[in-house]
Formats: structure tokens, sequence, C-alpha cells
């Protein structure tokens, strides 16, 4: 049996799950904590014309592996490296980083084994324009949406749909110098935050003509399995527009798609190549089904915590294991 490669940090408790269930099941498995890399690990690559071939070891515990028994990759979530000297200068800094995502990710891709999923088809997939446009060809509704610092071109769009969210479009947490975490929640916009032309102008932002809801629906996929979580996320006023917030608890329930809107779901994540993918959607008063984002490395725990019926985790770490025979 081969080995499932976990890529993480060390604080995702996602991996915490997986883990303890890899466990249970007497499974090879080394976990890569890239907030720990390389401070924290030997990593050696030897390519000639003959042969090539690659070492990992964590220094703490001296688990060592070869990557040629690795049978399965879980590329779970990205991080910030970290290195046996802290007080490098931000050039330097900047210098080592590129070096060490070189040097990682110049052995990982030799890898020819399962992926869960491959850091080319994930770098694909994120894109949100691209993702709507591509929604759209397999038959899904989307938003009318709008990308653009032009602030013209968004007043005009405020205008022609009178409501409007801002939604952010990368990692949603901004770190301060403390290293504190904000989260930038999905926003209404009013009229007034539409005058100053300068802070338009600063980026290009994403905004999104608001569609009413019903409910919202979380689409977990593993290979050819399809999780689906109904979120209420109108029973409570601080989610009626975003439904990420932590402080309130929204009720949730498993729910049945259509089968017509499963199989585009599956469509969609397979014309990308991915074997894991979470895609969120708002169905209206009037049942209609409306993609928003499809997000490939997506969060599932607190769908599991809220609906225990569904069997991610456990669907997850099967289909890694599966991989390894």
């Amino acid at each position: 049996m081969k080995t499932v490669l976990i890529i993480s940090h060390c604080e995702d408790y996602h991996v915490e799950k997986a883990l303890h269930l890899l466990k249970q099941k007497k499974a090879n498995y080394f976990f890569l904590t890239l907030d720990e890399f390389p401070k924290n690990y030997s990593l050696s690559q030897s390519i000639n014309n003959n042969s090539a071939s690659a070492t990992l070891e964590n220094t703490l515990t001296k688990q060592t592996i070869k990557l040629s028994e690795i049978g399965a990759v879980w590329l779970r979530k990205s991080a910030n490296f970290s290195y046996l000297s802290n007080d490098m200068e931000e050039s330097t800094n900047t210098f080592a980083n590129n070096e060490t995502e070189h040097a990682l990710f110049s052995a990982l891709y030799t890898l020819d084994c399962f992926w869960m999923s491959h850091p080319k088809f994930l770098r694909a997939a994120m894109w949100k324009g691209e993702q709507l446009k591509r929604a759209t060809e397999f038959g899904f509704n989307i938003p009318d949406t709008l990308i653009s610092n032009n602030p013209c071109e968004i007043r005009a769009f405020y205008m022609r749909h009178s409501k409007i969210v801002f939604k952010v479009m990368s990692d949603p947490i901004i770190y301060n110098d403390a290293d504190q975490s904000l989260g930038v929640a999905t926003t209404l916009v009013d009229s007034d935050m539409l005058e100053n032309a300068e802070s338009l102008r600063l980026i290009p932002n994403q905004f999104q003509a608001y569609i009413e809801k019903a409910y919202e629906l979380r689409v977990t996929i593993i290979g050819n399995e399809v999780f689906t979580a109904k979120i209420d996320s109108q029973a409570h006023p601080e989610t009626k527009i975003d439904c990420r917030n932590l402080n309130v608890r929204v009720p949730m329930s498993i729910y049945e798609l259509p089968k017509k809107i499963e199989a585009a779901c599956l469509k969609l994540i397979k014309s990308y190549s991915l074997n894991y993918s979470a895609l969120d959607f708002i169905v209206t008063p009037k049942g209609e089904y409306v993609f928003l984002e499809n997000n490939p490395c997506g969060q599932f725990h607190y769908i599991e915590e809220n609906v225990p019926e569904l069997k991610i985790i456990e669907s997850l770490t099967n289909t890694l294991l599966r991989a390894c025979i």
C-alpha cells in the first residue's frame, strides 16, 4: 500500500479529521505542513540522464518518505513558508519564498499519482469571471456581474440593477501587521459607496446584481460523489446577504439536487479536471437555481458539523486510500 501525502498548514482542522480516520484505518500518510517548511523539513531531489528521485524528511519526527512511495496527494491549503532564520530582509524573504516554492513543486510535479487536486488544475479553476462564463456553457443561470475599476461603468451597473452586492474574488481574509484576521463579507452596495471615484479606481472589484434568495446550497463534489447541504441563510437577518457569519448558527440540512443540476455540476468540475470542489448556489423564491462560484479547495468541515449525514471526510479519505492500493 502506497502513502497518502497531505499538504496544508499545521492548524487545518479539515486535515485533523482526515488524520483521525487514516490512523483508524492504519493507513500510511505523510503530512507536509507548509507553514513549517522548510524550517522543519529536509528536501532532496536528484535528477540525471537516467533517473530522478526525491525524498522528504520531517526533521522533528524523523519521518522520511521517498516520493516514489506516494500514491495520492491531497493538496488541501496553501500557507506561508517559514525558515530557520526569521529576521531576513523583505527582499531576501521574497527570494527565499520563490526558491522554496520552485524546489518543492519541482519535486512534487514529478509525481505520477492521484491528486486532489493537481496545482495546475487548481489554478486554472480559481478565476471567478472565467467560472461564471463557463457555468453558462453548462446551462447554469448566473447573476449579472461586472468586474471593473471604471467608476462610470460601476455606477451605470448600479443604476441598471438598483440593488447590487460587492463580492471578493480572492481570499476573503485580510491579515494586518499584528497577524490579526479581518473577514471581507459580501456587501450590499448603496449609492454613497459609489461617490468616491478614487476608491472605485483603486483596484478592479466584482459587483453582482442582488438575487433574492429562498435559501442557499453548498454542493461538495468528491470524484463522482455529490454531497449537497441546504443553508437557510434567510432565517437570520445577519446572514441574509452573506451566510458565512460564524457568530450565527445557520440552519442546515441534507438536500437532494435535481438530477439535471447534479449532472451539470459534475460536468463543470470534470471540465477543470478536478477531483474535489465545492460549489455555491442560490435557490430563488421561484425555485430557480443560480450558480455563484466554484471553490476548488473549499471548506467542508462546517457543513459536515451541521449535517453529519453527509459523510464528506469519510468519502474523501476513502478516495485517497483507493488510489494507494
